[in-house]
């Protein structure tokens, strides 16, 4: 019984030893190619897969995309610009753009790559005077040279937006169920995009490019859960 006992405690331990190993990938193991020649230098964005119960989610992530990706070191093409074009030829949602070459992109934009955005979720949710938004995205950054993905990554943000409690329980009720329901998504999003670009490699017009391969970036389940 004593030994058994022991050996569920090893078992566990290992086990725990195995998540906190898939924490500690590095961004050069992760992407790879990313530290070629393949990296991009421009990135396309395209219309968002918007899964989640939220119309206007799609226009919160897309607003929010441009500013960590220039600050890491990309040049973003315009999204206000693009998305015009993406609507003038019938493609309202990155869904309509899965099956078409990425070549293509290349050809018709000069970018070096073309970036999925997927919203999994974005919920409001709010239990007496406890409340919280919970939003989900998937990114994947595919080479419109090569057709390889060279960047994935998967994550979910939990955003409190109780009320505050000095106010008493009456207060704190309306305080919370104000605040869940008027939520600024803006930070929300741009929290969450920034948050996910944190783990990408450098780009070419940042002074750390190529030099950032040895931090610790992203887990493979998240870098896997995205490509599902």
């Amino acid at each position: 019984m004593i030994g058994r006992f022991f050996y569920i405690i090893l078992l566990v331990g290992v086990l725990s030893g195995c998540v906190a190993l898939e924490t500690k990938q590095t961004k050069q193991a992760a992407f790879p190619s990313m530290y070629t020649d393949a990296r991009p230098s421009s990135i396309l964005i395209l219309p968002a897969i918007n899964k989640s119960t939220a119309s206007d989610a799609s226009g919160y992530i897309t607003a929010t995309l441009t500013q960590p990706f220039a600050d890491a070191g990309y040049y973003v093409f315009p999204t206000l610009l693009t998305t015009d074009i993406f609507n003038n030829e019938g493609i309202l949602d990155g869904t309509q753009a899965l099956g078409i070459p990425k070549p293509i992109f290349k050809k018709s934009f000069g970018a070096d790559s073309v970036l999925f955005v997927t919203i999994n979720k974005w919920d409001k949710n709010y239990v007496v005077f406890a409340g919280n938004v919970t939003v989900g995205i998937s990114y994947v950054l595919i080479s419109t040279i090569t057709e390889d993905i060279l960047w994935s990554y998967d994550q979910e943000v939990v955003v409190d937006t109780s009320g505050d409690s000095s106010a008493g329980l009456i207060g704190a009720l309306i305080a919370t169920a104000i605040s869940t329901a008027v939520q600024d998504y803006i930070p929300v999003a741009h929290q969450v995009n920034a948050a996910a670009v944190g783990t990408m490699p450098y780009g070419k017009y940042h002074p750390s490019v190529g030099q950032d391969g040895a931090i610790a970036s992203v887990s493979p389940s998240a870098q896997k859960k995205a490509l599902e």
